[in-house]
């Protein structure tokens, strides 16, 4: 699943020196390289270091996906931390789906392999996979995005991208499959890292004309844990 103030103010005027007693003559000031008129000092050189960027991160995100069909609706609802670092790529999270219950899972990346364990009514498996799943919001071709503006999330400020495009069939699989159709989404990323997303589609899922959505919020977003990673691998290690 697929974004920061200078104050410059004119220089001091220069000061007489040599004025210790009120009868001692001011003397000169010291010859300095001339100014333009209206010249201000240079402004201090500041950085914002954010804590977090698009190839070390880790970030807490809200879910809520729902399928349209006719009248009726499903909605699925969780929560889903997403980890990506130089260790290896993470995740876990819980998704609670209607008449089936809620799903517990963790992933993690292995020398280019996503190993996921999955765990519902009790029972758990360990999934391989070949691609991280979550190195996009969705699956899409032929993509356009466009810049849109400023946006801001936990009190950073980041850029609003609108993207447009079809989906793969491997768009959202964990979710839902075998979905098809055009998308239009709004994400707000910063520093690289997506922190919300609006996504709206009108899909075919096994040949019957639908209406997706998926909402992303993140609720907190640091740096890459590499204990949680670690810790993950073993339990899915210790599942096989």
């Amino acid at each position: 699943m697929h974004s920061t103030f200078i104050d410059s103010r004119p220089a001091p005027p220069d000061k007489l020196v040599n004025n210790t007693t009120a009868t001692q003559t001011a003397q000169p000031p010291p010859t300095t390289a001339a100014r333009p008129p209206n010249a201000t000092a240079e402004p201090p050189s500041t950085t914002i270091k954010l804590p977090f960027n698009a190839s070390s991160y880790e970030a807490n995100y809200t879910i809520v996906f729902s399928v349209s069909i006719g009248g009726i609706t499903v909605t699925i609802v969780g929560w889903t931390v997403i980890g990506v670092g130089p260790f290896g790529n993470y995740s876990f999270g819980v998704l609670t789906v209607p008449l089936r219950g809620t799903a517990a899972y963790k992933t993690a990346a292995v020398n280019g392999t996503t190993y996921t364990l999955a765990c519902a009514a009790g029972d758990c498996t360990v999934i391989e996979e070949e691609e991280w799943p979550f190195s996009r919001l969705i699956d899409g071709v032929n993509v356009t995005r466009t810049a849109k503006g400023q946006c801001r999330r936990l009190n950073y400020t980041g850029v609003l991208y609108e993207e447009r495009g079809a989906l793969d069939p491997k768009a959202l699989r964990r979710l839902i499959q075998e979905m098809t159709g055009n998308y239009t989404a709004y994400i707000c990323e910063v520093n690289g890292v997506v922190l919300s997303a609006d996504l709206t589609s009108t899909a075919v899922v096994y040949d019957t004309l639908v209406r997706v959505t998926l909402k992303l919020e993140a609720v907190s977003a640091g740096p890459y844990n590499p204990e949680t990673y670690r810790q993950i691998l073993e339990e899915i290690e210790a599942n096989k």
